[in-house]
């Protein structure tokens, strides 16, 4: 007996396993392995916010420029 990890990219190559697993050819352990991604969620140990500022000194805003635009 072997054991292989295999990735599915479409749910027909799920269909054609499930049909092999009818034959009683293989059998389907079904396991999720979280992708590691910056966009995912992750435990509330791991977040953390990083502000983000600039001086904004010497700036100067023009309500009636703004609006023209």
């Amino acid at each position: 007996m072997t054991t292989l990890t295999v990735t599915l990219k479409n749910e027909h190559a799920l269909r054609l396993l499930e049909e092999l697993e009818q034959l009683e050819v293989l059998s389907i352990n079904a396991t999720s392995e979280a992708q590691p991604s910056s966009t995912g969620p992750c435990s509330p140990e791991e977040r953390t916010f990083n502000a983000f500022s600039f001086p904004t000194n010497g700036w100067k805003f023009n309500r009636d420029e703004a609006n023209e635009r």
